[in-house]
């Protein structure tokens, strides 16, 4: 199964000199090779002025969702994760570049548990000096280890301790540094969970970095409810709140339908593959959108307002809407992904292989929540297709492990899907990755 890439969205600075200074990191970030070091594509302008960032695909999860779900890492393992990126961070010096703060969700992990390093594309600041990269992944490497007293974790704690130093120039090189640890504590892949349980925990813990995404302070709920044809938009910052909920009592349909995200392409992107490849997700970059309309909350799957703007030519805009919450009811085991995607697409495509992926999982999502916050369509897509961005969030969820297990997954951070859509005999339908 082909690797799902995503596309960054940034915001280019006014001020010239901060301008160029993003230009020459993006430059060099796309010249890095180093299995340390997730690829970074070239950058391009979008229309609007901001730049699109290309990443690369065939992650599994993000280290925040991974430990998440399984807790802290064997000494062994963090080791293995300090080695591979203190030699991507070694590279990205070779560059001439530094990385900047380091955090669990700068890290990522393939199906067999080997890390890379998600470099940031901003840069991180005049003062910031590849010493303090070094003290940056120490403090991660010791956060992330589970505690105990055995002679790897002891071991691991001692090579650890010059890069935890106060004084810069007491640090290694990152390179020396990998060295140490290698040395140290032989390093093993991280032990990664079946998949769909990643993926329902996922959906409140996306791939963006919760410091970049727009906090969600103030944010009003409101029940679904489809506005008249013609009325005013709402104001920015107004919700519909939408339920894609499993009815009680359902049968097995949850259990099959429940493990739809899980595959190649990676939990990172669980939310924006609901649908499979057929969503673009972006940061946060993109200009703030006036509140869009939607399907009922109780019929998201197929039924109800949502599926008359699936089915209105000149509404692209609602039926992305209908679109969203029905990958989100698809995921609890609700819907059919013909409803959702143009057959012989590549969207299709990748749906049905994640599909096929998903037998045998056993974990369910429950009732999980959609709050849209609105839409925009793009306004230069061909005759009979549209692209539209959508803003929203999953809130809290439960998910419930082959075991019986429940599990309460947060709510996450708000997040932009564009979806490129085709009008179909049967109405709107999502076809690709833009």
């Amino acid at each position: 199964m082909g690797a799902v890439r995503t596309d960054v969205v940034l915001t280019v600075p006014a001020d010239a000199a901060a301008r160029e200074a993003l230009l020459d990191r993006l430059t060099r970030l796309a010249a890095v090779d180093h299995d340390g070091v997730e690829p970074v594509g070239p950058a391009r302008a979008d229309p609007d002025g901001s730049l699109r960032v290309r990443r690369a695909g065939g992650v599994v999860t993000d280290m925040a969702t991974l430990l998440t779900v399984r807790g802290r890492c064997a000494p062994d393992e963090a080791a293995g994760v300090l080695v591979t990126l203190a030699q991507g961070l070694a590279a990205l010096h070779d560059a001439g570049l530094v990385h900047g703060p380091l955090t669990a969700a700068d890290v990522v992990v393939d199906a067999e548990g080997r890390p890379r390093m998600r470099p940031r594309l901003d840069p991180p600041g005049e003062r910031w000096q590849e010493a303090d990269d070094v003290h940056a992944l120490a403090g991660l490497v010791a956060g992330l280890t589970a505690d105990g007293d055995g002679d790897e974790l002891v071991a691991l704690r001692a090579a650890l301790a010059p890069a935890l130093a106060p004084e810069p120039r007491v640090r290694p090189e990152a390179g020396t540094f990998a060295a140490r640890v290698h040395d140290a504590v032989p390093p093993r892949p991280v032990r990664v969970p079946e998949p769909a349980t990643l993926a329902a925990a996922a959906l409140g813990r996306p791939a963006a970095r919760r410091a970049d995404v727009p906090g969600r302070a103030g944010v009003r709920h409101r029940r679904a409810r489809r506005a008249a044809r013609g009325r005013p938009a709402s104001p920015a910052g107004r919700t519909a709140r939408r339920r894609a909920a499993t009815r009680a009592g359902r049968g097995p349909a949850p259990t099959d339908r429940g493990r739809v995200l899980v595959g190649a392409g990676g939990v990172v992107v669980v939310v924006g593959l609901l649908v499979a490849v057929g969503l673009h997700l972006t940061g946060p970059g993109t200009a703030p959108a006036a509140e869009g309309t939607g399907s009922s909350a109780t019929s998201a799957a197929t039924g109800g307002p949502g599926a008359q703007a699936v089915r209105d030519p000149a509404d692209p805009g609602g039926a992305a809407e209908a679109l969203t919450l029905r990958r989100v009811a698809l995921l609890a085991g609700d819907g059919d992904v013909r409803d959702l995607v143009l057959a012989g697409s590549p969207a299709e495509t990748e749906t049905t292989a994640l599909l096929a992926d998903a037998v045998g999982s056993g974990v369910r999502v429950l009732d999980p929540v959609v709050t849209l916050h609105g839409t925009r369509v793009e306004q230069d897509a061909p005759p009979g297709t549209a692209v539209v961005r959508v803003d929203y969030v999953v809130e809290a969820h439960d998910q419930v492990a082959a075991d019986g297990t429940t599990t309460r997954v947060p709510a996450g951070p708000r997040r932009t899907a564009v979806l490129h859509l085709t009008w179909t005999d049967a109405g709107w339908r999502v076809t690709d990755v833009g």
